[in-house]
């Protein structure tokens, strides 16, 4: 078994040659695009994409627009606590957050988010379960957990290349380490 961090550059490798793939690229669009068209009204917290992670926010925006009961929410971090969100659109006000990512500028007015969808270095199916490989931070992890324990659902969705897929021999999931409900892949 590789160690987590080489796993990690190794997959980081994988994700951005396959997003450097014009056809694998579009092919994950699609899918992204028909998860958006299947929605109703609800918000949905997209992620501010980096290392080649796959930019849902045209996707998101176009499902948004026109629909007044439509949210698209952006992660706010706050070093090692779970993720706050705040609503976005073209015109929200961003600031650099603690990790140099953009976030939405907000002062107490947070979202709560129906479906929670994360960007994935890797993912695994594994015990009837699906799992993400992220950065090694725990936010979606202690987010996720956070919701289910005041238990209110939320879906929780990976977006990955169906090259990012670890092994269950590669990596196994960790006791804080939260199951996904739905891998949009491609």
């Amino acid at each position: 078994m590789k160690t987590l961090n080489n796993l990690r550059q190794n997959l980081l490798e994988i994700r951005l040659r396959s997003n450097r793939d014009d056809a694998q690229r579009k092919c994950l669009e699609n899918k992204v695009a028909s998860f958006f068209e299947q929605l109703n009204d609800c918000c949905v917290a997209i992620y501010w994409p980096i290392n080649s992670e796959f930019d849902l926010r045209p996707l998101a925006l176009n499902w948004a627009r026109y629909h007044p009961n439509r949210a698209i929410a952006l992660p706010i971090v706050q070093l090692n606590e779970p993720l706050k969100f705040g609503l976005w659109t073209e015109s929200t006000a961003m600031q650099k957050g603690p990790q140099g990512i953009n976030e939405p500028i907000v002062n107490s007015n947070y979202a709560q988010p129906d479906i929670i969808i994360a960007p994935c270095l890797g993912w695994s199916d594994q015990n009837k379960q699906l799992w993400r490989i992220g950065y090694g931070g725990g936010y979606y992890d202690r987010t996720l957990a956070l919701y289910k324990n005041k238990q209110h659902n939320v879906q929780s969705v990976g977006v990955a290349y169906n090259t990012q897929k670890v092994a269950e021999g590669d990596w196994r999931p960790q006791e804080h380490d939260q199951a996904l409900d739905l891998i949009i892949s491609a």
